[in-house]
């Protein structure tokens, strides 16, 4: 997240990685009255880093005609002692991320953790993820900053280096709370993230699936989080996400094909050639052309395939077919 202030060291931040296409009036609206329904009315907006217009409650066209320009991003800021940050792409490579930041003091009561929960499952019914987390910066920096050593002038210094972080390329880790679209519900089975280790587990109204690791997203370092963390890594099994010890790995993913496929641009990927999309529904894994297909996501556009050989599974863009 871009800095607002000293003290949004200590935040806690949630990402969304979204295939649709937000960027319409109707899901502007809708994006507004859930923040303002739990208490998140922005001060600042615009498309800048710190944004300067100032945000009425009472008039939100200007807003709302910057959201349906779709610039590169949109910022809305509240800053002080409850300050909170939303940033959204809105366009650009897909998936397209979103975040929300809070300062940490928010959730010191359950009640504070219950709300934001509320706040971000609404979010996820309207932004449709593929997949999102929610966790606190200093865990987050914890698990995808790498410190190398750098020479300047006649000095070593320390300098970090963010890994780059894309979930069709990997899960990006396991955190306090795990949004598994409906993609990665398929991917790893409804079945098999029905037992999966956790806090508590939520079954979402599109067939994603929400896992908690701990009561609260301060709990990071606790034993007992690190605990049921490692289980969840091994459980859905680590070559399916990031380890920054080993950033140069490549990861199963529901998204073989697609990595290399959606560009900035656009907001839908171009078709390429039928020699290549011939080769999309084989198996990623063992190349097998013995394959079915599973599921469809109207939403995000993606049908998923079934190896009948080894019983991996992926998912394709519609247009790459």
């Amino acid at each position: 997240m871009s800095k607002t202030e000293a003290s949004w060291e200590y935040v806690v931040v949630l990402h969304f990685w979204t295939f649709q296409d937000y960027g319409n009036n109707e899901i502007g609206q809708r994006f507004l009255n859930i923040m303002q329904r739990h208490g998140f009315i922005p001060d600042k907006y615009g498309d800048e880093d710190p944004p300067k217009r100032n945000f009425k409650v009472s008039s939100p066209v200007g807003f709302l005609k910057l959201w349906t320009r779709q610039p590169g991003q949109l910022n809305l800021q509240k800053l002080g002692r409850m300050g909170f940050q939303a940033l959204l792409h809105m366009s650009g490579p897909l998936p397209r991320l979103v975040t929300f930041a809070l300062h940490d003091e928010y959730f010191q009561s359950s009640e504070s953790i219950s709300r934001f929960l509320e706040f971000s499952e609404e979010l996820y019914t309207q932004l449709k993820p593929v997949y999102g987390e929610i966790s606190h910066k200093k865990d987050w920096d914890k698990k995808t900053v790498i410190i190398e050593p750098i020479r300047v002038g006649d000095k070593t210094v320390n300098a970090e280096a963010h890994l780059p972080v894309q979930p069709t390329k990997g899960l990006p880790g396991i955190f306090w709370a795990n949004y598994f679209g409906p993609t990665f519900v398929d991917f790893y089975t409804k079945a098999k993230l029905a037992s999966a280790p956790g806090y508590s587990k939520k079954d979402l109204l599109d067939g994603g699936r929400l896992i908690l690791t701990s009561r609260s997203p301060l709990d990071y370092a606790k034993p007992e989080t690190k605990k049921t963390e490692g289980d969840l890594i091994d459980f859905l099994g680590p070559d399916t996400i990031v380890d920054k010890t080993l950033p140069d790995r490549i990861l199963r993913s529901p998204f073989p094909t697609l990595t290399g496929a959606v560009a900035a641009g656009p907001s839908k990927p171009q078709a390429p050639t039928s020699s290549i999309s011939s080769n999309l529904q084989n198996c990623p894994d063992c190349g097998e052309t013995k394959t079915e297909e599973v599921s469809r996501d109207s939403v995000n556009n993606l049908i998923g395939f079934r190896c009948l050989a080894c019983g991996a599974r992926w998912m394709v863009h519609t247009s790459l077919l």
